[in-house]
Order: structure tokens, then sequence, then C-alpha cells
């Protein structure tokens, strides 16, 4: 056993601390940029799926490969959002 306290954290060169923040920046810009995308994506997929009666939500999912029930939800979504019925626009 030795009596030298134990050290818990060294001090980064700062290089190396400079890197490593540049890269948590990189992180942190490409997450929000993703979750953008994402939520484009699924606007589209809602808009898309919502033009046809039947089979759209059914194509769309295959396309973007997610199940056909979540496209379905995102066509209803999209159809209250818009106040549209069935893909049609209301009178």
């Amino acid at each position: 056993m030795t009596d030298s306290p134990r050290t818990t954290r060294v001090a980064l060169a700062p290089d190396e601390a400079a890197e490593l923040d540049r890269l948590a920046a990189a992180v942190a810009e490409h997450a929000e940029a993703l979750e953008q995308a994402r939520t484009a994506l699924g606007r589209a997929a809602g808009r898309i799926a919502a033009r046809y009666d039947r089979g759209g939500p059914a194509a769309v999912a295959v396309k973007v490969g997610w199940s056909r029930q979540h496209v379905s939800t995102l066509a209803a979504a999209h159809r209250a959002q818009t106040g549209t019925a069935d893909g049609v626009e209301a009178a």
C-alpha cells in the first residue's frame, strides 16, 4: 500500500482539451441537424401518405423503413393539422 494521495483526475494538455471541445461541439451540431432531418422526414412521410386513400402509408413505410402503423399515424396527424379528411380538402 502506498501513502501517496490517489490522483482522481489529471490535467489535460491544452491541445487535447481543445480537440475534445471541438469534437463535442461537432457532435452537438450534428445531433441538432439529425433531429431536424428526422422531423422533416416525418412530416413529408405524413403529407405524402395522406395524399392516398389506400396503400399510401404502406408504400411510404416501405420506402423509409418504418412500420405502416407509424406512417398511418403521421398521415392522420397531417390530416388533422391541415384540416383535410382522407386526403381531400375540406369544403
